[in-house]
């Protein structure tokens, strides 16, 4: 997995604050340029990130789907700090209340959950919304997860493990 650098982004001063994702550059982040759900930001300077891992969490009308893929984050065997950011993109059915509701969950499991989003009348693309699930997370490594899906266990764990070790991808 090949690495490009790309400008990072001051910490938002509000949490779904559209403002934020406009501030100036302020360091160099490392991302991983393949494109698939294996990507991983790194700053490449810093060392004081708040979580080792932020599970990046776009959704829009995934009511179906939420309590299926949040369990899954809940079943996570990693051991380190994990942060699950989502960012919610205008959705109309019960995604928020969904979301709330697990969020009390993971918490008492010790995942730190930041929850954003708008409520605008379009949504506004998973494009978007995975962006500002980005800028909202404070995570040294990303890992993307999409609403209507659901990781096997030890996803994080063997992904954390692989990037610590190929430190030069």
């Amino acid at each position: 997995m090949s690495a490009i650098c790309v400008p990072g982004r001051k910490k938002p001063t509000e949490i779904g604050d559209e403002d934020s994702a406009d501030s100036s550059p302020t360091k160099c982040r490392c991302v991983s340029s393949s494109g698939n759900s294996d990507q991983h930001r790194l700053d490449c300077e810093r060392e004081d990130y708040l979580n080792d891992v932020s599970v990046i969490l776009p959704v829009h009308d995934a009511a179906r789907w939420l309590d299926e893929c949040l369990q899954s984050v809940l079943e996570q065997d990693f051991q380190g700090s994990m942060q699950l950011s989502v960012y919610d993109d205008a959705s109309k059915d019960d995604s928020m209340n969904i979301i709330r509701k697990w969020a009390t969950k993971l918490e008492d499991r010790g995942v730190h959950v930041v929850i954003g989003g708008h409520e605008s009348s379009h949504p506004k693309g998973v494009g978007f919304a995975k962006n500002q699930a980005i800028v909202q997370s404070f995570g040294r490594f990303l890992c993307f997860l999409d609403a209507d899906d659901v990781m096997m266990p030890q996803r994080v764990r063997l992904q954390y493990e692989a990037a610590l070790t190929n430190n030069n991808c």
